[in-house]
């Protein structure tokens, strides 16, 4: 069932703008996954050039995850009070100013907190597009408009690459410049192009998905405190093998004798992999069991690591592709649960928490990776630290699914 406002239903309200608001929201995932990566793709140039260690590198590049945490759950939790299009513009501008500001930053100090504040327009935006992107859609199409949306990621984290390496690998500021001027020149069309839907949505009377407004019911750690433990499980340890892996396979195709070339161009399979799988998967989302494709994901994902680990050479390109299609295109699967776990009213604040808990998964993992490496543990035995983190994540999304009322419309 979908709740009715005002005499029309929540798709109703959204439905003329569906295709120009999936095409918007891909567009800011774009900038924000070049963001995500620009770091990572600028830190040799930029250690070189400004002087700073290692350990410094490590400070700087964290601060924008603490930033993406707090902005997660602040941005979910105002845009259900001042609509999606308002938090989105704030968090665009936040993220464009400061991006720019990085290229023209020279200390480590200020680095630290121009990158800490583009954190935060990061974070305020993500569960935005997951949000509205989902209201927008047709109930029977919603992963796969989710999967539109979220392919834009790995788009814009193949393009970090692609433009640093276009540049020679010496113009780390570009990738700062067009990470900051895309976002502030989206402004036009998020403020044009997307619904001005005032506090959101109301709490309408009836229904599982529309609560009436007993206040535990409001709260995500009242009466839906089953389900919000659950997701914010699946996001963490889904997030922290992720980011385990991402800092694992450097080392992995170090061990194996490949080149800083040769690297590049598997990270461009991976994310061809990541946006294939998720424009696939959302589909099967749509046409199939939610509970059939999060374990055929989840299968995917230790089967793609187990390939990397212990396959022969011959198929570390398929494993590469297939980390991408399942580990990261995957995650498309788990953001879908969102919307079908929490009602439009309080729609923003579950997904924005869930993304917060999941970035903390994505700290730990590049940590817990690092202290791995330098135990001395054999590259491929970390698919092994990987597999439980992954079972504890199915099982809470299982659980997810397990307290929902029935079969999610169609």
């Amino acid at each position: 069932m979908i709740c009715k406002h005002r005499g029309r239903t929540i798709m109703e309200t959204y439905k003329p703008r569906v295709a120009t608001v999936i095409f918007i929201c891909f567009l800011i995932a774009v900038f924000e996954g070049l963001d995500i990566q620009s770091m990572g793709v600028a830190s040799p140039g930029l250690a070189r050039e400004l002087g700073f260690s290692a350990g410094e590198m490590g400070v700087l590049m964290s601060a924008s995850t603490v930033g993406l945490m707090i902005g997660a759950a602040l941005g979910g939790w105002f845009s259900d009070i001042y609509g999606r299009r308002s938090v989105l513009l704030v968090s665009m501008l936040v993220l464009g100013v400061f991006s720019l500001a990085t290229a023209a930053a020279s200390t480590f100090p200020l680095l630290i907190a121009v990158r800490l504040l583009a954190g935060l327009g990061l974070g305020g935006a993500f569960p935005n597009l997951i949000a509205l992107t989902s209201e927008s859609a047709p109930s029977r199409y919603r992963a796969t408009a989710l999967s539109l949306m979220y392919c834009g990621l790995p788009i814009g984290g193949a393009a970090a690459g692609g433009l640093l390496g276009f540049l020679g690998g010496t113009e780390w500021r570009m990738v700062f410049w067009v990470g900051g001027l895309g976002p502030l020149l989206l402004l036009i069309p998020i403020a044009f192009g997307l619904p001005a839907a005032k506090r959101s949505i109301q709490r309408p009377a009836n229904d599982f998905a529309c609560p009436s407004d007993d206040g535990l019911d409001a709260k995500l750690l009242g009466a839906r405190a089953p389900v919000t433990l659950r997701l914010w499980i699946a996001y963490f340890f889904t997030l922290l093998v992720v980011y385990l892996l991402l800092n694992w396979l450097p080392s992995l195709l170090v061990s194996q004798g490949f080149s800083g070339a040769e690297a590049a161009r598997f990270a461009l399979i991976m994310n061809g992999g990541a946006v294939l799988g998720s424009l696939i998967l959302g589909r099967l989302v749509d046409v199939g069991r939610p509970r059939i494709v999060l374990m055929m994901v989840y299968v995917g994902m230790v089967a793609a690591l187990l390939i990397l680990a212990l396959g022969p050479d011959g198929l570390l390109i398929p494993g590469v592709f297939a980390v991408g299609f399942f580990v990261i295109g995957g995650q498309l699967v788990l953001y879908a649960l969102g919307p079908m776990a929490y009602p439009p009213f309080m729609l923003g604040a579950g997904v924005g928490t869930a993304v917060s808990v999941g970035r903390a998964g994505s700290v730990a993992g590049p940590l817990l990776a690092g202290l791995v490496i330098s135990a001395g543990v054999a590259p491929n035995l970390v698919p092994a630290l990987a597999a439980p983190g992954l079972a504890l994540a199915l099982i809470a999304g299982l659980g997810v699914l397990r307290r929902l009322p029935g079969e999610r419309p169609r």
